[in-house]
Parts: C-alpha cells; sequence; structure tokens
C-alpha cells in the first residue's frame, strides 16, 4: 500500500509509536524507509543552523539515531537516515515533497511549556506538517500500535511451536497452569522454580518470552530481569505480581519488562498479552506484514472528507477490512442551546440517509462497510466510536472546512483526535490530490 515512507523521527520515547509501526509497514520487500529527522536550533537560537552541519552535530545525530535503532533496522531491505539542519516541520514537508513519499509518519510530539515562546509561531511541527503536507500523515499514539496478521499470510501451527515461552515462578501449581495454558495454543514451554534456574536454562536454550513472578525466594523476579536482559537483550519479559507489587511491576517495565500481569488471571488475560507479543516478534521477522482490520472514517460531508473517503476505500480494500463511515453531529448551535431531541434524532437520521446516498453506491460489491451518526463534541464523538468498533485505524481529512490555516491550525479536529486515539490517525490534505480525482 505505501511503498515509500517517510518516518519524521528522533531517538526520544515520544515517537516510539510511529516508529514500531513504520517500521512494520517497511518490512514487505519493495518498500523504502526513510528515517528523517530535521535538526532544529539549540537554545542559542536559530543563527546557530548554518553551524550545525560543520559542528558535526548532524552527523552525530544521524549516528545517534541508527544506533537506536540498529536492531529493527536489521530487517529492513531498504532504508536510508536522513538528518538535516533547519525548522523541523519545513524541513519534512520540503523532503516529503522532493521524494514523494506515500506517507509520513509521525508521533503525536507533545507541545513544550515554551514552545511557542521559542519557535516564534503558533503550533506544533505535527499540526504544522499534516496542514500542508501533500501526501497523508499518520498519526501514531506513543504506545505500540496492535498488529494485525494480514488475511494473506496466516501464522501456521509451526510457528507458534517454534516460539518458546519461560514460566518462572517457585509456585508449582501456577507453573503447571500456566504450561498447560500455553501449550494448548500450540507454544512450546519451559518452566523453572527460581530465578537462578531459570536463568540457566536461558543460557542452555534461546527463548523469545519469559513469564516471571516478581516476588520469589532467593533472585526475584526484578534481579532475574536486569541479569536476563543483560544476556538476552532480545529476550521479551513479562511480569507477574500481586496487587501489593503492582508499583514494582510498573517500575520493572522502565527497566526493560514489556507488561505486567496481576495474579490471579486467568487465560482470557493472559493469551491475548502472549499472542500479541508473538506476532510482533512474527513482524519483525518478516512473516507477518501490517494489517488493518476496522477502519473509521470520520467525514463531514466536505471536499475534502470525499477524498479522505477515497483513500479509506482504498485501503479498506487493499487490507480486506471493514470500514465504519461516521458523521458526528454537533450538539450545540452558536448560541449553545441545545437542540431538542427529536430534532437531534431527525438531524442523525438525514444524516446517514445523506451518508447511503453519498457513499453506498461506492461501496456495493467492494467493501464491507457500516454506517453511523452520532451527536456530540465532533472529537470526542469520533473517539468514543472507534473504541466501540475497535478500531485499529481512524482516518480524516484535516481542516477540511476551516478555509483561514491560522484557526485552523489551533482548534483542528484531526489533533484533538490524534492526542487521544489509542490507534493510528491518517490525515489527509486537502492539497493530497491523487486519491480526489482532480
Amino acid at each position: 500500500m505505501f511503498k515509500k515512507i517517510l518516518l519524521a523521527t528522533t531517538s526520544a520515547d515520544e515517537s516510539k509509536g510511529a516508529a514500531n509501526l513504520a517500521f512494520a509497514m517497511a518490512r514487505p520487500s519493495h518498500t523504502k524507509l526513510i528515517l528523517f529527522h530535521a535538526y532544529g536550533p539549540d537554545e542559542e537560537g536559530w543563527s546557530t543552523i548554518r553551524y550545525l552541519t560543520p559542528s558535526g552535530k548532524v552527523e552525530a545525530a544521524a549516528k545517534e539515531i541508527e544506533t537506536h535503532f540498529e536492531k529493527k533496522l536489521s530487517g529492513i531491505e531498504s532504508y536510508e537516515i536522513k538528518v538535516v539542519p533547519g525548522v523541523p516541520h519545513e524541513e519534512i514537508l520540503r523532503y516529503a515533497r522532493k521524494q514523494h513519499m506515500d506517507v509520513i509518519v509521525m508521533g503525536p510530539h507533545q507541545v513544550r511549556h515554551n514552545q511557542l515562546r521559542t519557535w516564534g509561531m503558533t503550533g506544533s511541527t505535527l499540526q504544522k506538517v499534516s496542514l500542508r503536507a501533500r501526501c497523508p500523515v499518520m498519526i501514531v499514539p506513543p504506545d505500540v500500535p496492535r498488529i494485525y496478521p494480514s488475511s494473506h499470510v496466516e501464522l501456521s501451527a509451526e510457528d507458534r511451536s517454534a516460539y518458546k515461552i519461560l514460566v518462572v515462578d517457585d509456585e508449582l501449581s501456577l507453573r503447571d497452569s500456566l504450561k498447560e495454558w500455553l501449550e494448548e495454543e500450540g507454544f512450546t514451554t519451559g518452566t523453572a522454580e527460581s530465578g537462578e534456574q531459570a536463568l540457566d536454562m536461558l543460557a542452555a536454550q534461546d527463548y523469545h518470552l519469559m513469564l516471571t513472578d516478581i516476588r520469589m525466594p532467593g533472585m526475584d523476579g526484578v534481579a532475574l530481569l536486569n541479569e536476563a536482559k543483560k544476556a538476552h537483550p532480545d529476550l521479551a519479559v513479562v511480569m507477574m505480581t500481586a496487587y501489593a507489587t503492582v508499583d514494582t511491576a510498573i517500575a520493572a517495565m522502565k527497566q526493560g519488562a514489556l507488561d505486567y500481569l496481576v495474579k490471579p488471571f486467568d487465560p482470557e488475560l493472559l493469551m491475548p498479552k502472549v499472542i500479541k507479543i508473538h506476532q510482533d516478534y512474527e513482524v519483525t521477522k518478516g512473516r507477518l506484514k501490517v494489517a488493518f482490520s476496522n477502519i473509521v472514517l470520520a467525514t463531514d460531508f466536505s471536499e475534502p472528507a470525499d477524498c479522505a473517503f477515497n483513500f479509506a476505500v482504498e485501503i479498506a480494500q487493499y487490507y480486506d477490512a471493514r470500514l465504519h463511515i461516521f458523521h458526528a453531529l454537533p450538539a450545540s448551535e452558536g448560541d449553545e442551546s441545545y437542540f431538542p431531541q427529536k430534532v437531534i434524532e431527525e438531524n442523525i437520521e438525514n444524516a446517514i440517509d445523506h451518508m447511503k446516498k453519498r457513499y453506498a453506491p461506492q461501496l456495493t460489491d467492494t467493501v464491507n462497510y457500516s454506517l453511523e451518526s452520532w451527536e456530540g463534541a465532533p472529537h470526542m464523538e469520533i473517539l468514543k466510536f472507534a473504541r466501540w468498533q475497535h478500531a485499529d485505524l481512524i482516518i480524516m481529512a484535516h481542516h477540511s472546512k476551516e478555509r483561514d490555516p491560522e484557526k485552523a491550525l489551533i482548534g483542528s479536529n484531526v489533533i484533538k483526535v490524534a492526542s487521544g486515539s489509542r490507534c493510528p490517525v491518517l490525515s489527509i490534505n486537502r492539497d493530497f490530490v491523487p486519491s480526489c480525482g482532480s
């Protein structure tokens, strides 16, 4: 779907989710990934930009990014790291246009407290890029987005049996239960009754995932985590804890643990975590590619929203996904007085009828779809609807009705949705011509 991906990134954790998704999308063959970083000025101001390249800071920044993503880059066939000095949004937009990128992937970078004063202009890099980009902009939350196996590439029983899991707990009954649950799902499972035994087993053979209790006699789970990660940095670790040690489990995540489970738990809580970790592993090995299964298109019936619709249909067809078309009906007029309930219900019915006439003829026999309209604050209703539909992608037109770019820049629904979304948000700009049919 996307053959040329620009990841606007740094080595900071704020772009972790965007990086993970961009790497996953880039793993299929014939996809080019550009890791792009615009090196802005330091505290000395914009006058120092001309000296950044001669000083070696640009080269150092490129090396830092390459080192940070070294392991993930090993699975990418075609990539390039590009670091340039300059104003971040201007350089991102300039490079994306010049190289004809298919999509720009960014994290919802938080605006620093003093950013407006430092930059001398309104808005964040994300706002400016999404406002003026000529290609779609995918905004990804910091948490790693869920990876869905493609309908074209399914995991086999051999894939699961090759994935080895080590369960570490001093309680025999829990070890046996976990081993039984995991092996019922097809995973190869070993058990250890102590941290010391677990380290011996890790040294004897490769394991991909370790589930370890925190409180154990001798070496506790946190100490085991640290020792295991030193010798086996690629090992995924999930902590198991009682309520009394939840804070310890959360602290362990800062030291390299992926997640934690509060005991007692049942297979319905455990297996989704294990399956997701396994899917992520298979993605890094190139045996799975990213696929979206539930796509929400937010429309306001504007011309740019039609552009977003056309692109959403393409993505839904490519990924064989269900497309949920949604219209948020504002709950109040300009004087802030609420509409009567009867009027709201009539407006919702009219909106759905309008969607049927406007979109249904192009969807019949092409994609599986639904049409829905709710009333309320648009960005809030979009987020609620996306959660209700378990969406893994939201598609919106950027500033579809606001013609004044400065007003749109500050109050964009796209930015509001991206800030609260649990899944990536794809922003389609009015300048993105190819899918608009013009």
